[in-house]
This record gives C-alpha cells, structure tokens and sequence, in this order.
C-alpha cells in the first residue's frame, strides 16, 4: 500500500470522524442509555454492547447498556416509552416485544408504532428445527416421517408462550402436516435437559440455542429459517432447501426510540449503527452470536417491517387461541 493511498484512507477516516462528531452535537449533553429488556449475559445484551462500544467511540460519547428484564422485554418498552424524546435514552428492542407482544396482549401498555420512533434493524437471527437422536432422523423428510409415524410422541420443545419459536413450531406442524404438540418452557437450558435425555422428540429455537449439541452429535439441526445457510451451520438446509418452500421466520433485534425524538437524531443513529453493522469487525463478533448483519435499512423501512409482522403473525396468534 503506497503512501499516497495510506493518505486518501487516513482522510477519508478523519472525514467520517468529523461527520459523526457534528451530527452527535444535536443530542444534549449527557450519557446515551441503551435500554436492554433482558439480563446482561444473553445474546440480545452481547449484539448491544457491540454496538453500544462502537458508538461510544464514534460519537464521543459515552454510552451505558442499561438492562431491565422481566416480561420479555416489556418492561424495558415501557421504561423507554416514558423516557424524554431527546435522543439520550434508546430501546434494545426485539421482534418479540415489538411485533408479537402487540397482537398477543390486548391490553399492553405501549404500541411500537404509536408511542416509539423506529431507528434500525440492526441484527438478524435465524430459528431452526432440530430433533433428538431418539427419533433417528437425519433429514427432514425422516423427521416429519417420524413425528407422523409417532403421534403419541410428537412433543415439539419451545421456549416460552407465544415466543417466535413457539409460533415457529406452529408453522412447522402446519406446514408439514405433523401432528405435533408443543411443549412449552421457561427458557432452552430447561429445555435442554429434557432433550438430551431423551424425553421430547425435538425443539425449535435459535440457531445459537442447537449449535453446540449439532456440532457434539447430540442433536440433529435439520433446517434452518431464511433465504440463506446460517454461517455457522452452513451444512443445515435451508426450510426451502428441506423441501418445506416459502417457509421463513427469521427473528430481528432492532433500534427504537422515544415517539418524539427530533428526526435530525433518528437519522443520526440509524446512520453511524448501520456503519457499525457493516463492519467486518461486527460480522465476525455477529457470527459468534448466531446474527447475521441485516441489508441496511431506513426508519421508514422498519416501521414498514414491524407493520407487517404484525399482520402476518395475528392471524396464527389467534387461530391458535394465544392472544392473553
């Protein structure tokens, strides 16, 4: 690399720098709060504080991650929602809390669109179908065979009441034509030990929640939801590639802040964490979680996408007789 081209970069990094430290004067004075609505130690708290490092540093700012659990993550919506619309206080949403908790609950406290200025997309994940060695099966066709053949033993493991997996599960039964019931628990590590002796026939949840048991032989992925392989399953199918088209229902962790936050601030950080998420540097942390970097995308494009998850979950929702 020659010294003219070291010069170009070096500018063009001071450019960046310049850029983001002008646009930063529009927020007041004081420390950003990235509210999380799950505890410190999880995957959604992981992607924030990846994020939130990053930011600190591009901005000069100093950025605290903030975890308020309970409730699946409502609690934090709430916290967020009464919090001033200066642009110092942002919610760590998911689509649990932003997209199905407003078409289980009929009386919930807070409405994505309503009361909250959607930023970003900013993390992707994939859920996955995976089946305990009891069942023999090494693809999905010899799982769904399987689920069929033994009805009496068609338990389907998912975490949490009308969690995505749970809903997932759902759409698999559908889609398949197994007859299988769901079994609902507080978590996969509970999950888990279950499974691992034997007692359920298979499981849905996030990649990241099977990768280590299918990597151990412990337990078999067969699918994975999306367009694409899952980076770190590259070997799993895809639902279409299993042979179950039009089957998708990936997950998303998301930007969103108080409704009323100047659009010189939304913009603002819709901007410098779509630069964050583009990063090699992210991706490879992203994969190391089971997230995979969205394509970029406007505040206008994820409102748009939490409306449409909405209408398109709300029917199962209530077919399925889970609205609370």
């Amino acid at each position: 690399m020659n010294r003219r081209h070291i010069l170009r970069l070096a500018a063009a990094a001071l450019a960046l720098n310049l850029t983001a430290t002008a646009s930063a004067q529009s927020l007041p004075p004081g420390p950003i709060r990235m509210v999380v609505g799950f505890a410190a130690g999880g995957s959604t708290d992981a992607m924030a504080r990846i994020i939130g490092e990053k930011l600190s540093q591009r901005l000069g700012r100093s950025v605290i991650v903030e975890n308020n659990a309970g409730a699946s993550g409502r609690l934090a919506a709430e916290q967020v929602k009464k919090a001033p619309a200066d642009g110092l206080t942002i919610l760590v949403g998911n689509i649990g809390m932003v997209v199905l908790a407003p078409v289980t609950f009929k009386n919930l406290s807070y409405d994505p669109l309503v009361d909250f200025e959607p930023v970003v997309r900013a993390a992707d994940f994939q859920l996955a179908v995976a089946a305990t060695k009891e069942t023999g099966a090494s693809d999905m066709a010899g799982f769904v065979q399987w689920l069929k053949q033994n009805p009496d033993n068609a338990n389907i493991a998912v975490p949490l009441q009308a969690s995505l997996s749970h809903l997932t599960g759902l759409r698999f039964a559908q889609a398949s034509g197994a007859k299988a019931e769901m079994v609902i628990f507080r978590g996969m590590a509970l999950a888990m030990q279950d499974l691992l002796a034997g007692r359920l026939s298979g499981a849905v949840a996030t990649v990241a929640d099977f990768s280590e048991q299918h990597r151990a032989g412990t337990m078999q992925v067969m699918a994975v939801s999306g367009t694409r392989r899952a980076p770190a399953l590259p070997e799993v199918p895809t639902f279409t590639e299993a042979g179950l088209k039009g089957f998708e229902s990936n997950g998303w962790n998301g930007y969103l802040l108080p409704k009323g936050t100047p659009q010189p601030v939304v913009e603002l950080y819709n901007r410098e964490i779509t630069a964050i998420v583009a990063s090699p540097e992210t991706a490879q942390r992203y994969e190391q979680l089971g997230f995979i970097a969205p394509e970029p995308n406007t505040p206008a494009a994820f409102a748009s996408a939490i409306k449409a998850g909405m209408d398109a979950w709300r029917p199962l929702v209530e077919a399925a007789g889970l609205q609370q």
